[in-house]
């Protein structure tokens, strides 16, 4: 399994926003070898919180497809008429502060049960 983390420090005004936008279907749910999204945030500080979405992918090979593709693509900007379609602006990614970060999962440990 291939994990791909968005790591995003945004500000407290914008965080819900952020969730949502996220929250919303994606093309990606379709492609090839998407296992799943994760989204979570940590809203301790005063004025930021931090987003962090993890990305599940069959493998390293699917994410890069999905990547490169032109469906990726048009995800973005079908996510930017949709905000507008519900009346709401378009996110600038330059107020996500945003990295990235991927993996390759090598072990997992489950409860016991």
């Amino acid at each position: 399994m291939y994990i791909v983390s968005r790591n995003m420090k945004v500000a407290k005004d914008l965080s819900d926003a952020v969730i949502e936008d996220l929250s919303l279907p994606s093309r990606s749910t379709g492609a090839d070898g998407f296992i799943r999204r994760d989204i979570m945030v940590n809203k301790e500080a005063d004025d930021f919180d931090i987003i962090k979405v993890l990305i599940y992918w069959k493998d390293k090979d699917s994410q890069e497809k999905w990547h490169a593709s032109k469906e990726h693509s048009q995800s973005h900007i079908d996510k930017h008429k949709l905000r507008k379609e519900m009346g709401k602006a378009p996110i600038n990614r330059k107020d996500l502060n945003m990295t990235f970060e991927e993996f390759e999962l090598v072990s997992t440990l489950a409860a016991d049960r």
